[in-house]
């Protein structure tokens, strides 16, 4: 079973991840080089699972 730290704040947390994938994908729309694009969609994933992980970890709804 692996473990994660819980952070004080994990509402705020899971925002702020989610704030952060949001800003990658629109950098990935603001970008020409395919490599690149890939690289922050895929950065965005895990920015996005990180906070779905977090969100059923703590019980956090939104």
């Amino acid at each position: 079973m692996s473990h994660i730290l819980v952070p004080d704040h994990p509402r705020e947390e899971t925002a702020r991840l989610l704030g952060q994938a949001r800003h990658c994908r629109q950098l990935a729309t603001a970008v020409a080089e395919d490599e690149l694009i890939e690289q922050l969609v895929t950065l965005a994933k895990s920015y996005e699972a990180k906070a779905a992980l977090l969100r059923a970890s703590c019980g956090v709804n939104s």
